[in-house]
């Protein structure tokens, strides 16, 4: 548990400075005068730090908080690393979720969810009538919550999202795929 705490903090600690090297450059293009350099303690204790921190304890299983909770913290995260000035949205790479930070956040998200909210993606494909490859593409463009267990490495998929799809599709008359 403690080799976990620490590669959490080192993993807080390098998602820290890459978002304050990001702001920091925009800044100071922006107004240099604005800009009071900070340390990673001042960094840890910010909102940013504080979420992080909240998402490896759930993540460690150290604590549990409404689901709700939980998904804005890691919504939070992602538009910071991920969403792009003037972009309408924001795409997060599959690849991300290999990152220690991915990794992280990955397990907290699982732990906030019960497992009856969750199938597999093979019960996902099932019960839309469509590929395996679909449903990936699905979760790639964020029609379908998923999560991942990073325990026993497999994917699961949001059940709400699956039964959302599925009425949406009857009440259309049109097939998902």
């Amino acid at each position: 548990m403690e080799a976990e705490r620490n590669e959490y903090q080192e993993t807080i600690d390098e998602a820290l400075r890459i978002v304050y090297s990001h702001h920091h450059r925009l800044v100071t293009k922006l107004f240099p005068d604005a800009e009071r350099p900070l340390n990673m303690e001042a960094l840890r204790s910010g909102p940013l730090g504080r979420d992080l921190r909240k998402l490896a304890a759930l993540a460690r299983g150290e604590i549990r908080e409404q689901k709700e909770l939980v998904l804005e913290r890691i919504e939070t995260v992602l538009q910071l690393l991920f969403w792009p000035p003037m972009a309408d949205d924001y795409t997060v790479p599959r690849s991300f979720w290999e990152t220690p930070l991915g990794r992280l956040m990955s397990m907290a998200k699982y732990r906030a969810y019960e497992p009856s909210e969750l199938v597999s993606i093979g019960t996902a494909a099932q019960k839309l009538g469509v590929t395996r490859p679909t449903i990936y593409r699905w979760m790639d463009e964020r029609h379908l919550g998923y999560v991942r267990d990073e325990m026993s490495g497999r994917t699961f998929v949001v059940q709400r999202d699956v039964d959302s799809l599925l009425s949406d599709s009857q009440a259309s008359g049109f097939p998902t795929a």
